[in-house]
């Protein structure tokens, strides 16, 4: 017999916080509109039809050769959330939550896998559908989700004040346990000196792939400095490090997009050889979306010392990046400095 979920949870391990947290947040959606919590379930599953939640009245409903003038029902729905701090599912547990979910006697079943998947290959759970469409014949919905696609599940445009300001508490907690990307509205700005003009020809960033100076926290924008000014931004679509030789191992950092992996590996290699055809160094390779020309000014004494220099844009609310280059133009470097 499980616990209630509380305001005052009590629990010590902080995945079942979270899950707890998480329960409150779809608890208050249902007592506020049973259709606002249908409509955050069917986002997180992909369901387009929508999960019926709540009461349903109709009328002239047909039944056996009769006509029943008013018709009252309640559809029934079980939801299981499995919650992890990082990625490490496993397919025997959720097997296990996927036989006891198909006793339920709901009309509804879902499964949710809860975490922080860094990259669409960690949310690839291909044994378990493949159980769902053969064992199951569909009739369990499921689906891997991260803590930032739960949050905007919930954060519906017609919730009340109070919710959304308890929504706005969630997003907090996520945030202190480090359960939202914290790569998101992060600027590397890269020092491009005199190689400025390749880079920009060829719409790519390639640095040594080595540790100490070279080594980059991911994030999401890249800012391309010279001049005392960073004078091009773009959107980091992933990074790719190819080891030396003619043929080196190509080896993919992160994905920051849904694009296929194998598309960043080859467009990384396109442009190595772009720019180095005759040089076999292990090299990195940040994989851009097109450049955007800007003006973010360093108005302290002297050139950029290092490197790279990274810089928080979350109180810009980016929507892209030629939206980022045009607020950028306003800003220099001390006014957003932490």
């Amino acid at each position: 017999m499980g616990k209630e979920i509380s305001l005052f949870s009590g629990y010590d391990q902080p995945e079942n916080r979270t899950t707890n947290y998480c329960l409150l947040l779809l608890r208050m959606l249902y007592q506020e509109n049973p259709k606002l919590l249908s409509s955050a379930l069917s986002s997180l599953v992909g369901d387009s039809s929508g999960i019926q939640i709540g009461v349903d009245f109709r009328q002239q409903v047909g039944r056996n050769g009769s006509i029943i003038d008013g018709l009252i029902t309640q559809p029934s729905f079980a939801v299981y959330i499995e919650t992890k701090r990082w990625d490490w599912f496993y397919d025997e547990q959720l097997e296990t939550y996927l036989s006891e979910l198909d006793k339920e006697t709901a009309n509804v079943k879902v499964l949710l896998a809860l975490s922080n998947f860094e990259n669409k290959s960690e949310r690839d759970f291909d044994n378990i559908e493949e159980t769902i469409r053969t064992t199951y014949q569909g009739r369990i919905l499921f689906a891997a989700v991260t803590f930032e696609d739960f949050v905007t599940a919930v954060q519906q445009p017609n919730i009340s004040p109070a919710l959304a300001e308890a929504v706005e508490d969630f997003k907090g907690y996520l945030n202190g346990a480090s359960l939202l990307p914290n790569w998101r509205n992060w600027l590397d700005v890269c020092n491009c000196g005199a190689f400025h003009s390749q880079l920009v020809s060829e719409n790519v960033y390639i640095c040594p792939a080595s540790g100490g100076a070279y080594k980059h926290d991911r994030c999401q924008y890249l800012g391309m400095y010279w001049w005392k000014s960073v004078r091009q931004v773009a959107e980091i679509w992933g990074v790719v490090d190819i080891a030396e030789g003619e043929n080196g191992e190509a080896k993919l950092l992160w994905n920051n997009t849904n694009r296929p992996n194998q598309e960043l590996l080859d467009i990384a290699r396109t442009k190595r050889i772009a720019l180095y055809p005759d040089e076999d160094w292990a090299t990195r390779v940040f994989v851009l979306g097109p450049l955007v020309e800007t003006n973010f000014e360093k108005d302290s004494h002297g050139g950029m010392l290092g490197s790279k220099r990274y810089f928080g844009v979350h109180d810009l609310d980016p929507i892209n990046t030629a939206d980022l280059a045009e607020k950028l133009r306003a800003y220099s470097w001390s006014d957003l400095e932490e």
